[in-house]
């Protein structure tokens, strides 16, 4: 059974130029899932030039072809948690038992879905804290 048992979105919007970021994330975990499993954070982020800080539909698309390759791979490997697409840069926070090893997939993955450079920033997060406060951070 998937970790994820339900995702939420959330935007927000900048008042002073109406730039408006878009989130995706795991609201809702399995209860047998032992997040312990999964101790290190993988933050991956691909940064483009957009219209509002958004991304064009091609490049959206291609955005959404990446992730599509990654979650292939990612199967025990790894768990979606946020996406947030805004201000010019989409990023993945993925949680994973081996940073080294997802990163690495992540990169042999890449190669047959996009040319683009994308960013890698690591964390030992065995709690999930950053997760749990982006949700918490959520108004509803």
């Amino acid at each position: 059974m998937p970790p994820v048992e339900m995702w939420s979105t959330a935007t927000a919007t900048r008042p002073s130029d109406g730039w408006v970021m878009v989130h995706r994330f795991a609201d809702h975990l399995s209860s047998d899932f032992k997040k312990s499993s999964q101790p290190e954070r993988v933050s991956i982020v691909w940064r483009y030039t957009g219209s509002k800080g958004l991304p064009a539909t091609p490049e959206r698309e291609a955005m959404d072809t990446l992730e599509d390759a990654i979650e292939r791979l990612a199967p025990n490997r790894a768990t979606l948690a946020i996406v947030s697409t805004g201000n010019n840069r989409r990023t993945w926070v993925y949680y994973t038992e081996s940073a080294s090893n997802f990163i690495e997939a992540v990169r042999s993955a890449q190669s047959h879905a996009s040319n683009v450079s994308l960013e890698f920033e690591t964390a030992a997060d065995p709690g999930w804290a950053f997760h749990d406060s982006f949700v918490r951070s959520i108004r509803r």
